[in-house]
C-alpha cells in the first residue's frame, strides 16, 4: 500500500493563502458592520426618546449631532427648493425635498421634507407644495456617515428656476446659492410637522441581521476552501500527479 502524506503542492498552497486571509477579512467586516448597525439603532432610539432641543441652543460645531431633536420656529422660504435625485420610496423613483428655512431668531436650515414623486419624465419636475406664514417645527439632525457614491458629479441642468435638482447635499454649495448662513447639517422633519411630504428615511440602509448572514456565507466558503486543501493535499501522489500533468 502506497503511503500517504500531505503534499498539496503549490499551486494550492499558493492559492489557498491569498484567498483564505481575503475571505476572513470579509467574514469579520461584516460583523463588524452588525456591531455598528445595532449601536446606530440604540443610539438613535435613545435620543429618540430623548427631549427636543431648541435650535439656538445646538453647539452645530460639535462631533456628536447625529439623531439630535430639535424644534424651531420661523418661515420657509417657499420660493427656492431643491430636490436630491435618486430616492426610492415602495418601488417609486422620486425626489427628497430641501427647503431653506429661518427662524424668528435668525437661524438658516436647511430642511429635509422628506420623499415626493417624480414627474412623468425628467423634465417634469414635481410641484413642491407651500407652507405660508410662521410655523414651529420638529426634526432630527442629520450628519451624513459617509460621502454618498454619485455616478457622476455634474449636475443635471433644469435651468435657472426654482425647484433645482442635485445630486447630493452640499451644505457650503448650497449657502453660497442661497445667501444664507446654513447650519453645517440638514434637519429631517419629523412627523406632524408642517411641510413634511413622505418621512422615508430608514435608520439603517441594511438590517443587522443581514450583515451576521453575509459573515457566515464568507466563513462557510473559508472552511470550504480549508477542507478543499485538506483533502487533495492527502490524496493519493500518483492522482495528484495526474491531476496536475493535466
Amino acid at each position: 500500500m502506497a503511503s500517504v502524506s500531505f503534499s498539496p503542492g503549490w499551486k494550492l498552497s499558493l492559492f489557498t493563502a491569498v484567498l483564505m486571509p481575503m475571505l476572513l477579512w470579509l467574514g469579520f467586516w461584516q460583523l463588524e458592520r452588525e456591531q455598528e448597525k445595532i449601536a446606530m439603532q440604540a443610539d438613535h432610539a435613545a435620543r429618540s426618546a430623548a427631549s427636543a432641543r431648541a435650535v439656538q441652543a445646538v453647539d452645530w460645531q460639535s462631533d456628536d449631532l447625529a439623531y439630535v431633536k430639535i424644534e424651531a420656529t420661523g418661515q420657509y422660504d417657499n420660493e427656492r427648493s431643491y430636490l436630491l435625485d435618486n430616492r426610492i420610496f415602495q418601488g417609486r423613483v422620486g425626489y427628497e425635498v430641501l427647503t431653506p428655512f429661518r427662524t424668528d431668531d435668525g437661524v438658516d436650515l436647511l430642511v429635509n421634507r422628506g420623499w415626493i414623486e417624480a414627474g412623468p419624465t425628467r423634465n417634469e419636475l414635481p410641484q413642491v407644495e407651500v407652507v405660508s406664514g410662521q410655523v414651529q417645527i420638529s426634526g432630527t439632525i442629520h450628519v451624513p456617515l459617509e460621502e454618498p457614491f454619485l455616478l457622476s458629479d455634474v449636475q443635471e441642468e433644469h435651468g435657472t428656476g426654482w425647484p433645482r435638482v442635485v445630486q447630493s447635499i452640499n451644505m457650503e454649495e448650497i449657502a453660497d446659492q442661497l445667501g444664507w448662513s446654513l447650519r453645517p447639517y440638514s434637519v429631517r422633519l419629523m412627523a406632524g410637522s408642517p411641510g413634511l411630504e413622505q418621512d422615508n428615511w430608514p435608520i439603517v440602509n441594511m438590517q443587522p441581521e443581514k450583515h451576521r448572514g453575509y459573515a457566515v456565507q464568507w466563513f462557510t466558503m473559508a472552511t470550504a476552501l480549508l477542507m478543499m486543501y485538506v483533502y487533495f493535499g492527502f490524496k493519493h501522489p500518483a492522482s495528484r500527479r495526474n491531476r496536475e500533468e493535466t
